[in-house]
């Protein structure tokens, strides 16, 4: 098989679990009332092909190597029709979104955003908002016109605003960690999830299947408003290259990541806040103590890693405080006073600040939480477009210009099972 068998085969192969999926959906999406054993079975049956085809599309990939984002030409001159004409696989039809997947190459193969705001840029169109002046922007002014809001405000371009989001993601630990991304299409949206395999039994030669009594549901993504001002300094405007591209943005990006990595995390379900691992039901809390107690090892982490385990799920990294990292970093063997080496399969830890490190457990006041899980089974629901105010007088004294952005997602866990919350972590 040369590489262009091997990519018409992944584009088969993708459209033929697009066709599972659906079906197995609509089975999932059906009131419990109307689900007959004949169901259960055609849903056991789905899943397991889902499985492997994902296996067989993993196999295929693997065989196509390194040709992700390169051009593949057949003899005719033609290429491969599910390819992206932005490069790589193409994501038309596509649910859910891996974290090397862009929600830009998504909107394109979808049809979402205009072919006219291709190759806009982000920061000439905020430059001008700011500045009035459009030098080599007239393509970035049309659009602002065009987004112009009757509520105030400004529509970014489909485009820009996947660019953006991609940009967020980048920053984001949870997408970092491995997150699934839900590109949201209308305010709510379904998506079919198994909570129960059952047990498969043996059989004698020509006596019935019995039901292996697969139970489904869905998790209902909502979009919910993120209201987020984003405050940059006026010398920013007047000293950067205008040809530049992404300092803005990456303003932007940034801060949007920070709170969809707080809610993602630590959200408390209160509306219109979506709810986060630590305060989802079934998610493992792990406690250490009456007033929580000091990391003096690896063992916190590995006991974690187990707990997710033995749920049958592969955790792929540790979300927490940067305190935590460092304490861990300074632990020393009691003999050499050597820095102590991390266990060899330890799982990345990766670190932020959304993790508060003064929570109060007993009569500690300083305690902190590690998160543990398969990354996979945390959902973010992103509307792929947002809005934008300039807010042109309020921080003027203070040599800034500032921003309201507007951008609507949701945070579901698909497998609560799947996730640990150590609590009561002291430095």
């Amino acid at each position: 098989m040369d590489i262009l068998e091997s990519l018409e085969l992944i584009d088969a192969l993708n459209a033929k679990r697009d066709r599972i999926y659906k079906e197995l959906k609509a089975i999932a999406d059906m009131a419990p009332g109307d689900v007959t054993p004949g169901h259960k079975v055609r849903g056991g049956n789905l899943s397991i092909a889902l499985a492997k085809l994902d296996e067989q599309i993993a196999k295929a990939r693997a065989f196509d190597g390194g040709t992700e984002g390169v051009d593949i030409e057949s003899g005719d001159g033609t290429r491969p029709a599910a390819r992206s004409h932005a490069g790589g696989r193409s994501l038309k039809g596509a649910d859910t979104l891996r974290k090397d997947q862009s929600f830009a190459q998504w909107g394109r193969d979808n049809g979402h955003g205009d072919r006219d705001h291709e190759g806009l840029n982000f920061d000439k169109l905020i430059r001008g908002m700011v500045t009035g002046k459009w030098k080599d922007a007239d393509a970035e002014r049309k659009a602002l016109s065009e987004g112009t809001l009757s509520a105030g405000g400004y529509l970014v371009p489909t485009p820009l605003a996947g660019n953006v989001i991609d940009l967020a993601r980048n920053q984001m630990r949870v997408a970092q960690a491995g997150a699934t991304f839900v590109p949201m299409t209308a305010q709510t949206l379904k998506i079919a999830r198994l909570i129960g395999e059952g047990s498969p039994g043996w059989r004698n030669e020509n006596t019935a299947i019995t039901a292996a009594d697969m139970t489904f549901d869905s998790v209902t993504f909502t979009a919910r408003s993120l209201n987020r001002l984003v405050t940059m300094s006026v010398e920013l405007f007047e000293d950067s290259d205008p040809s530049a591209s992404g300092v803005i943005a990456n303003s932007f990006a940034q801060q949007i990541a920070l709170e969809m990595d707080r809610v993602a995390l630590r959200g408390t379900g209160s509306a219109p806040e979506p709810r986060g691992v630590l305060n989802t039901a079934g998610v493992t809390t792990t406690g250490h103590g009456a007033n929580g107690a000091a990391i003096s090892n690896y063992d916190f982490h590995l006991d974690a890693v187990g707990a997710v385990r033995n749920a049958n799920f592969e955790p792929g990294a540790h979300i927490q405080a940067p305190r935590t990292s460092t304490s861990l970093s300074k632990l020393k063997e009691a003999t050499t006073n050597a820095y102590l080496q991390p266990p060899a399969n330890m799982l990345p830890m990766l670190p932020t600040k959304q993790i508060p490190v003064n929570l109060t457990v007993g009569s500690s006041s300083d305690c902190s939480e590690i998160y543990t899980g398969d990354w996979s089974q945390l959902g973010i629901g992103i509307r792929t477009e947002f809005r934008i105010e300039f807010l042109r007088e309020r921080y003027a004294d203070n040599g800034q210009v500032a921003f309201l952005a507007w951008l609507r997602g949701d945070v579901q866990v698909f497998q609560p099972s799947a996730f640990v919350v150590d609590v009561g972590v002291r430095a």
